[in-house]
């Protein structure tokens, strides 16, 4: 009998421990899960936008005879629209900001080639005053757009 309620004893023992030890295991792997981070609208707009410009910039500084940036991305009217990772910034000055991006970035698209470095590193001064007022992360980015 002592024999048999020792068994007993050292098996719930064991369940116990063991459970103890899964949990431990899996509070810890919850901690240490990857959580993959979702881009607002906006950003991946902005991220598209700044690809187009860095592939503009590598086109314009190879300076061939005939340059050609391709159509209007018109994708990026969307800016005007599109959802903001912090709707509170939709003011007027972002307006304002996003309205005078598109003007420039029409005329880089019209541009000729003894203009064309003008005015792309217009657009990307257009970038970099709407950012220094509301969103400072991408200036360093924004920064390496410059052609000198």
């Amino acid at each position: 009998m002592v024999f048999r309620n020792r068994i007993l004893l050292l098996t719930v023992l064991f369940v116990v421990f063991s459970s103890c030890k899964e949990q431990k295991q899996t509070e810890i792997e919850e901690e240490t899960s990857f959580q993959m981070y979702n881009l607002s609208p906006m950003a991946a707009l902005m991220e598209q936008m700044y690809g187009q410009m860095a592939h503009a910039k590598e086109v314009i500084e190879q300076g061939s005879e005939q340059i050609d940036l391709g159509e209007f991305p018109v994708m990026h009217n969307e800016l005007l629209t599109t959802e903001l990772t912090d709707p509170r910034d939709r003011d007027f000055f972002f307006t304002d900001q996003a309205e005078k991006f598109l003007i420039l970035e029409r005329k880089l698209y019209a541009s000729s080639k003894e203009t064309i470095v003008e005015d792309y590193n217009a657009v990307v001064n257009s970038c970099l005053a709407c950012h220094i007022k509301k969103c400072g992360g991408p200036i360093p980015r924004i920064k390496k757009l410059f052609i000198r």
